[in-house]
């Protein structure tokens, strides 16, 4: 069997989160099961409908070939077993881009206006000596994330998550896109 370049499996949290905008494709949101990862994928729904709660596993392989031997761009069944046999849902695309991805800080929760001015007075001098040791506090610890993207033929994917997920990737890489429902 050929090593994946990535697989795991992930749970539909949502779909079309900017709106309907294809009347026969929709953009699945999905979260993987430990939360680690996220992903959205634009999915042929009149083929392979899919709904929120819906649990799927999802490979990413670079062959079909069980043996592992590349593909030769030549497609011919021939009666022989492959990848694609034990999956419902196959698309073949490329990675057209992987990016670092910094989340956004959540936003402080402000004082009571009344009070502030006062505060802000008596605390001004304080306030500066503080204000690296407050912030380093106060600012959660962000993880860095890294983001893929991948096209099949105009249906797009991402897939964020740790860095760890993208290190079998390559920039324009062909790939198998492969979904099964658990």
């Amino acid at each position: 069997m050929p090593e994946h370049l990535f697989q795991d499996s992930f749970i539909v949290i949502g779909q079309d989160p900017d709106g309907k905008k294809f009347d026969k494709v929709s953009r699945v949101e999905a979260k993987s099961e430990d939360s680690s990862i996220y992903m959205q994928l634009d999915v042929a729904i009149e083929v392979y409908p899919m709904r929120k709660g819906e649990k799927f596993k999802m490979v990413l392989a670079s062959t079909l070939n069980l043996d592992g031997t590349p593909d030769t761009g030549y497609f011919t069944q021939a009666g022989r077993e492959i990848l694609a046999d034990q999956f419902d849902y196959v698309m073949h695309g490329k990675l057209y881009r992987i990016s670092d991805y910094t989340p956004a800080p959540p936003p402080h929760p402000k004082k009571d206006d009344e009070d502030t001015s006062k505060e802000d007075a008596d605390n001004s001098s304080k306030k500066d000596e503080d204000t690296s040791a407050k912030n380093d506090e106060d600012t959660p610890k962000q993880d860095p994330k890294v983001e893929t993207f991948g096209s099949f033929g105009g249906l797009l994917m991402l897939l964020r998550g740790e860095p760890s997920i993208a290190g079998s990737f390559e920039l324009d890489q062909r790939i198998f896109l492969l979904i099964r429902k658990v």
